[in-house]
């Protein structure tokens, strides 16, 4: 039951817009709002920022909030609140609309956080979208009590996780991934979106910043492909002919051992709106708790972009519910920088107070 002596005032509301907007989302999109009145914080889909091509359902644009979700509700439990959450009535026949509230965050009384969530609510303003090399053999190796840990964080956001461990698994998991990647990487439609979202100011306050480009996707000696966001020649690195900036040192892509990182396919038993959404609240996270161990993290989401491809990785995870989302995890290599925040929407933005 909320307590209606306790409610969140206007400076909860901006603290906590303000690491929620830290959450993770397709493209750098940020396709969300949120609202502050007297019955609590409500979050809002803004189909403006739909990818038309790439996620014409908006399956992943849910996902997306889903995770801003549990970034906002961590924020509260920083602040000493514990949040109570109501899903809005989301339509299983049409894109997320606008006007009607994916969530609402409520407050059901005052209580400081346990450590666990204080350490995941610390992790918000550290974690990145890590999409270099990692560490390779038994120093990059994720340890059983990193795979226990990984799975309990997307349980107690009532979604599941399987793990692609299999050589068979990897294989197929490993064909579908380079079909998918193919497939939209021959499609001007997606080609042209990719670049509609691609940034290189550096004032830019969303969108794919120039720093997933540099990274050498396409020459990586890796088990998976990742997604090339220089697919269609509109960003030039940084040092290139015609940059005028400097060039800067980039990673070796060289190695002796093929990158073969951990595979984790987060899913649900059913594909409703509802489910998309709480696979999002469970790729946070699963992300912050990656995070809080050390590790590194990036999508392979181009494999779940293609509805067919998307069916197919069923069977590489089990043949049972739905895969909403495939993470590449491993270890950072320490002599590594440290990565640069990627781009975020001010709190004014993307706020309205009532």
């Amino acid at each position: 039951m909320v307590d209606t002596a306790v409610r969140l005032t206007e400076d909860d509301a901006r603290a906590i817009v303000a690491q929620a907007t830290l959450a993770p989302s397709i493209h750098n999109t940020q396709p969300w709002r949120w609202r502050f009145d007297a019955d609590g914080l409500h979050l809002f889909a803004d189909p403006e920022r739909l990818l038309h091509v790439a996620d014409p359902e908006g399956r992943q644009l849910l996902v997306s909030c889903g995770a801003a979700l549990t970034f906002a509700r961590l924020a509260a439990r920083s602040r000493g609140l514990l949040p109570v959450v109501a899903l809005g009535p989301l339509d299983d026949g049409a894109p997320p609309s606008a006007d009607v509230p994916l969530a609402t965050i409520a407050v059901a009384d005052r209580r400081p956080p346990a450590p666990a969530e204080a350490e995941l609510a610390a992790a918000m303003s550290n974690r990145h979208t890590d999409r270099r090399p990692f560490l390779t053999g038994e120093r990059g190796r994720l340890g059983a009590d990193d795979l226990a840990a990984l799975r309990r964080a997307a349980e107690a956001e009532s979604a599941w996780v399987r793990f692609v461990e299999s050589a068979d698994a990897r294989v197929e998991t490993s064909v579908l991934l380079s079909r998918a990647d193919w497939q939209e990487a021959h499609d001007p439609a997606y080609t042209e979106e990719l670049r509609h979202w691609s940034r290189t100011s550096p004032q830019a306050r969303d969108g794919i910043p120039r720093e997933a480009v540099v990274g050498g996707a396409a020459t990586r000696q890796s088990e998976f492909v990742l997604r090339d966001f220089d697919v269609v020649g509109g960003l030039e690195p940084a040092g290139a002919a015609g940059s005028s900036e400097p060039a800067v040192e980039q990673p070796a892509v060289e190695r002796l051992e093929v990158e073969r990182p951990t595979v984790v396919a987060i899913g649900t038993d059913s594909d409703r709106p509802t489910d998309r959404l709480l696979a999002g609240g469970a790729t946070g996270r699963v992300l912050l708790t990656a995070t809080a161990r050390g590790l590194a993290a990036s999508p392979l989401g181009q494999v779940l972009d293609v509805s067919a491809i998307r069916e197919l990785m069923r069977s590489a995870t089990g043949g049972i519910g739905h895969v909403q989302m495939l993470l590449r995890l491993g270890r950072p290599d320490p002599e590594q920088p440290p990565l640069a925040a990627t781009p975020r929407r001010p709190v004014e933005e993307i706020l309205d107070i009532a």
